[in-house]
């Protein structure tokens, strides 16, 4: 048993709980930013995330645990695995910041073309984290 902060944050890194979580609000993020989650309203602070609020999340915590992962190194991975790892952020950020990928991710069906794009970044993120 570990005493102090020091042993707790070593505790919980050696359980992996940190990178967890940010799967778990990578997840929660892209699935809300395609349509997946309908609403989030913080009533404590009486503010209702946005799809922007959820880009940011989706790619900070997608920075995060690249840079954290254990192949670091881009050249590392296979040309398949490098098309999801770029294909992730790039479809969170260009689905929020241009309107023709959202128009291409309608055109394959509402909600299919939704759910495609949530899987694609979610097996980005799989890759990335490896």
């Amino acid at each position: 048993m570990s005493h102090g902060v020091k042993g707790v944050v070593s505790d919980y890194t050696s359980l992996k709980t940190i990178p967890a979580l940010l799967g778990i609000l990578f997840a929660l993020s892209s699935l809300y930013q395609f349509g997946g989650i309908s609403e989030v309203h913080l009533a404590w602070l009486d503010y209702s995330l946005t799809t922007q609020d959820a880009m940011v999340a989706s790619l900070g915590t997608f920075a995060v645990a690249f840079a954290s992962s254990e192949t670091k190194e881009f050249d590392s991975y296979d040309g398949w695995e490098k098309v999801l790892i770029a294909g992730s952020p790039g479809t969170i950020l260009l689905f929020e910041m241009t309107d023709i990928v959202p128009d291409l991710i309608l055109g394959l069906g509402d909600p299919l073309g939704y759910i495609l794009a949530y899987l694609v970044t979610i097996a980005g993120w799989g890759v990335a984290v490896q």
